[in-house]
């Protein structure tokens, strides 16, 4: 049984039928003409005919060859297609994306990813899940995109930083012992709503506290971004959260925002994909959505301060 012609041979074929001419085909080939008369001898032993033979007009195929021309040519477009990068068109595009989150980033991308997917990709749908575990695990069972702050991203994952934010306090309106300033000293005496992801104690807030030597009382803890502020609008007390989830609620929920009476740092939210997604189509065009309409947001929400 002869072997399978590699492509390169094939491609010699093509370009001898095409030209009739062993120095040209050569020429367009980037070959010598004796590697070219090598490569002819090549091609006759595999299909055990002369397939050209030298003529005064140069060099004539045979019936064999004719035969084999539009065979050969289109096995070489196929081959050509596979290393070619095909059109990316996001119009067409049939999939899910699923994205692990807390309700803190949701917040800020549901709606500007789904007004995106239906003004550019109107057959695409989107999955927010929840933000649980190991990242890197959610990653490598299927999630397109892992999007919280850096201590959450997974380790071997791509990251890419969305937008950052700060903290502010609130308390609702009317509240009797908060009036025009929330000082450290009524800050520490005061009972607090804390917002803990994955439901553990501490967190930024008990460290700035921690290292003056102080402590809060937090007697409600809930995992929830959206929770919170509304338990804070109909009790007395204190929500220390990120900006962006009191600004646009505070006016709606009748909250009064004050600046930290301690420095609390700041954080910074990123999105991190699987590298085996780096290079496909889709997946590039899907994570720079999801990077512009953060952008967006984050341009909203400081203009609502």
């Amino acid at each position: 049984m002869k072997d399978a012609p590699d492509l390169e041979l094939l491609r010699l074929f093509e370009l001898l039928h095409r030209e009739r001419h062993l120095t040209r085909a050569a020429a367009r080939a980037g070959l010598s003409q004796p590697a070219m008369s090598r490569a002819l001898v090549r091609m006759r032993a595999l299909f055990d005919d002369a397939l050209f033979v030298r003529t005064p007009r140069g060099m004539t195929p045979t019936p064999r060859a004719d035969a084999l021309a539009p065979e050969v040519e289109a096995l070489l477009e196929r081959a050509r297609a596979l290393v070619t990068k095909a059109r990316f068109e996001p119009s067409t595009l049939r999939r899910t994306f699923a994205i692990a989150t807390s309700d803190l980033v949701e917040q800020h991308l549901v709606a500007g990813v789904v007004l995106a997917l239906a003004r550019q990709a109107p057959s695409v749908d989107v999955a927010f899940r929840p933000l649980v575990g190991d990242a890197r695990e959610q990653l490598e069972s299927g999630i397109d995109l892992v999007v919280g702050t850096k201590p959450t991203m997974p380790v071997g994952g791509i990251q890419q930083f969305l937008f950052d934010d700060t903290f502010l306090c609130a308390v609702r309106t009317g509240h009797p012992r908060v009036k025009k300033r929330l000082t450290l000293e009524l800050f520490v005496e005061l009972s607090h709503v804390q917002i803990a992801p994955r439901g553990l104690p501490g967190g930024p807030v008990d460290d700035a506290l921690a290292a003056l030597g102080l402590a809060r009382r937090v007697a409600v803890r809930t995992h929830s971004f959206l929770v919170a502020p509304l338990l804070t609008a109909r009790s007395d007390l204190v929500l220390t959260a990120p900006s962006r989830v009191l600004a646009p609620l505070a006016g709606r929920l009748g909250l009064r925002t004050f600046p930290p009476p301690l420095e609390v740092p700041g954080f910074r939210i990123h999105q991190a994909w699987h590298p085996r997604l780096a290079e496909d189509a889709a997946h590039r065009w899907f994570r720079k959505l999801v990077a512009d309409v953060a952008k967006t947001a984050m341009t909203t929400t400081a203009t609502e301060r």
